[in-house]
């Protein structure tokens, strides 16, 4: 039992398998969202993917602002100091109730977005509609953040897979008679996947807050008012870590939204084409996603006990877990990509299916290349944040993207290259900015952070 707390690989698969099912849930619930309204109209799939994103790009600083007090929690969690876990997460969500009114802010933005890239007229309004109920589901995440740190930061990952799943089902069900209409239940079409995404969102938050207040340190009401009562200097040092943590994800998501609204530029196949390719590759980058939180509980509980040994031996042993799994996506995605494309087909579309066959091979082909990278940026960032290194990740993967990614791919979408070439300059990006993180990573400068400090104050 004892090497089950260093780091080895053991704890590494106990901690990531939970959360692999949960966001492999929330791959699948988006997955099927996009195969509804791909059958619905061609104008719902073109839409979904920009609205989700542009809907994820506003909430991701903010999100993961909030959401760094769960490594705050793994680091207390190792260090043995339960009270202060509980008090990490009080001030996540003081700091999320303070997120609600700049999430409605944010509201005009994205409108203003989609007005600037100007999509077909058709496109835009049904990229407005979603990015609205999108924007209503935002509210719930902060809290879902902070709540399933709680957890799954002390090794309880397991709640978090249920209660995420729940809220998946709940979506899935609730998709065809929100999006076709169903009885007493209206047809409304792409706003309906929105509306049930909400749900699904406030149910999984509704979930983990039950199972909050039963837990030790919230089961009373004086303890409640001990560990949620508001302290400055420890929520300040989680936003201290938590704005490059969010930082980074904000500039991952927008330089990306921008390769999305480019691709929008292009002739209809190659767009369609694009973002269905790109529907088909959440399904791989999203169980990678709960190996790197695993990878940032195993580092931060490891750093919290003062063993940077174990937790340089746990970011490297889920690093060989994230490779695994890329080589089983490899087989299957690679094996079974002709069924998936044709899943998506819609019977209206204004495109040879043959030729949209072949693009979509070809784009599979190339995410499948990436995600090898992609481990490196997914893993070895969850790894370095858990230690609490999150200006570096934020500064390497957002310059790379910035200044190298962004500038290469207008050049190419300026001398009229293809989809495939774009696609392609993802890949560099990808590769550079991993290369970059595996280097850090081995650096070893990580160990020296500091991250929590009095454990028991």
């Amino acid at each position: 039992m004892h090497a089950m707390k260093r780091g080895t690989f053991g704890e590494c698969l106990r901690i990531a398998w939970p959360l692999v099912l949960a966001m492999t849930g929330n791959a699948l619930m988006m997955f099927i969202d996009r195969l509804f309204l791909s059958h619905y109209s061609a104008t719902c799939i073109q839409a979904a993917l920009p609205a989700g994103l542009v809907a994820f790009m506003v909430i991701a600083l903010l999100q993961n602002i909030v959401a760094y007090s769960g490594t705050f929690v793994a680091q207390y969690a190792g260090a043995g100091a339960r009270a202060a876990c509980a008090r990490a997460t009080g001030q996540g969500l003081w700091l999320s109730l303070l997120c609600v009114p700049l999430l409605l802010l944010s509201i005009p933005l994205g409108f203003w977005l989609f007005d600037l890239v100007g999509h077909a007229p058709a496109v835009l309004a049904a990229e407005k509609h979603y990015f609205l109920t999108l924007a209503i589901a935002n509210l719930a995440l902060p809290f879902g953040a902070t709540l399933s740190g709680f957890f799954s930061g002390r090794g309880q990952t397991l709640l978090v897979m249920v209660a995420n799943i729940a809220g998946n089902v709940a979506n899935i069900v609730l998709d065809p008679l929100f999006i076709w209409g169903w009885g007493p239940i209206p047809e409304m079409g792409i706003v309906g996947a929105g509306v049930a995404t909400a749900i699904g969102q406030f149910l999984i938050v509704a979930i983990l807050a039950v199972a909050l207040f039963r837990a030790p340190h919230f089961a009373t009401r004086r303890r409640r008012q001990v560990v949620l009562a508001w302290k400055r200097p420890l929520a300040m040092r989680i936003v201290r870590f938590g704005v490059p943590n969010g930082g980074h994800i904000l500039l991952d998501v927008g330089t990306f939204t921008v390769f999305t609204f480019v691709t929008g530029w292009l002739p209809e196949l190659e767009f369609a084409a694009s973002n269905i390719a790109f529907a088909i590759n959440q399904l791989v980058f999203a169980p990678l996603m709960g190996i790197g939180l695993a990878a940032s509980i195993v580092v931060g509980q490891r750093m919290g006990d003062r063993d940077p040994a174990g937790a340089a031996r746990g970011g490297r042993n889920a690093l060989i877990l994230g490779w695994l799994y890329v080589l089983l996506c490899l087989a299957v995605i690679g094996g079974f990509h002709a069924p998936i494309l044709k899943l998506f087909y819609p019977a209206s579309a204004p495109f040879p299916y043959a030729d949209y066959h072949a693009l979509g091979s070809v784009l599979i082909a190339i995410f499948l290349a990436w995600a090898f990278f992609d481990v490196l940026n997914i893993v070895l960032g969850g790894a370095l944040k858990g230690a609490g290194d999150t200006r570096f990740v934020v500064w390497w993967v957002g310059g790379v993207a910035v200044a190298l990614w962004m500038p290469i791919l207008f050049l190419c979408y300026a001398l009229g290259c293809s989809i495939v070439t774009l696609w392609l300059t993802m890949l560099g990006y990808v590769a550079v900015a991993g290369g970059g993180l595996l280097l850090r990573f081995l650096h070893g400068r990580w160990k020296t952070i500091r991250l929590i400090q009095d454990a028991h104050r």
